[in-house]
């Protein structure tokens, strides 16, 4: 990047989120730039998602907004902050089971605005990057699950989205397809120009591929800073990682490092 040029950014300013008498956030800020991988980490129930939620306009928040590119989009529904740019994926898989891989990803880009032939030579070109090209006319719900978090992923890619936000990609699989997954994950905002805020509970891929970590508990922001800082920063370690996670952060190389 050069002087001249800016970043696309994404921005939560003082987000509170009450469901009743339930503060589930409580005046969070945070900030995500294109080409950059933010992890959202936290204990379970701490408002991850339901930070996600607010930013992808399935919730509107009770305080506070939500920024792209100095454009307000809290309070949108979904499908226009979609179009404001911010694309998700979620904890539970959610494609379209009757439909072929294909076809997935085809519709995504479509409803970006493409025409059916840019649409499927944007679907083609997706397949190839992930390596799930022999799977284009598979059945999605024919998948095994780690081939589903990846079409998931590329169908969000379809949307041509400026930042992408994943949470809990690596759930549900084992160390090799973690391992793949990561290898995958870790090119996408130079590759597609687009911020990644990546929420998962496992440490060695978050400490491996985020360049920032944000840390939630009880709907507020305890942390903010490298997987370095983080991992050493004493109220993590008690309110999250504890003895056994920190050793196991400490151990994990970070974006810094040889890996």
């Amino acid at each position: 990047m050069t002087g001249g040029e800016r970043r696309s950014t994404l921005a939560v300013e003082s987000v509170t989120m009450r469901f009743g008498g339930l503060r589930a956030l409580h005046e969070v800020d945070l900030q995500l730039h294109a080409g950059e991988i933010l992890g959202l980490i936290g204990p379970n129930g701490s408002g991850k998602t339901t930070l996600v939620n607010v930013i992808t306009g399935i919730l509107a928040p009770t305080e506070g907004r939500v920024i792209v590119n100095g454009t307000v989009i809290s309070g949108r529904p979904p499908h226009r902050v979609a179009r404001a740019g911010v694309a998700r994926t979620f904890q539970s898989v959610r494609l379209f089971t009757t439909l072929s891989v294909r076809e997935n990803i085809e519709l995504a880009a479509v409803s970006a605005g493409l025409g059916r032939r840019a649409a499927r030579s944007s679907a083609d070109d997706l397949m190839e990057r992930f390596g799930i090209r022999h799977l284009a006319e598979a059945a999605s719900g024919s998948l095994a699950y780690g081939q589903e978090r990846i079409v998931e992923i590329a169908r969000a890619l379809a949307t041509g989205c400026s930042f992408l936000l994943l949470d809990e990609p690596a759930a549900g699989l084992n160390d090799q397809e973690s391992e793949a997954l990561l290898e995958r994950l870790k090119g996408i905002p130079d590759e597609f120009d687009c911020g990644m805020l990546i929420i998962d509970h496992d440490m060695d891929l978050i400490m491996r591929l985020c360049h920032r970590l944000h840390v939630l508990n009880q709907g507020q922001t305890i942390a903010s800073g490298t997987a370095d800082q983080i991992r050493r920063n004493p109220v993590v370690i008690e309110a999250y990682l504890g003895s056994q996670g920190a050793a196991e952060a400490a151990a994990a190389p970070t974006t810094d490092e040889e890996v």
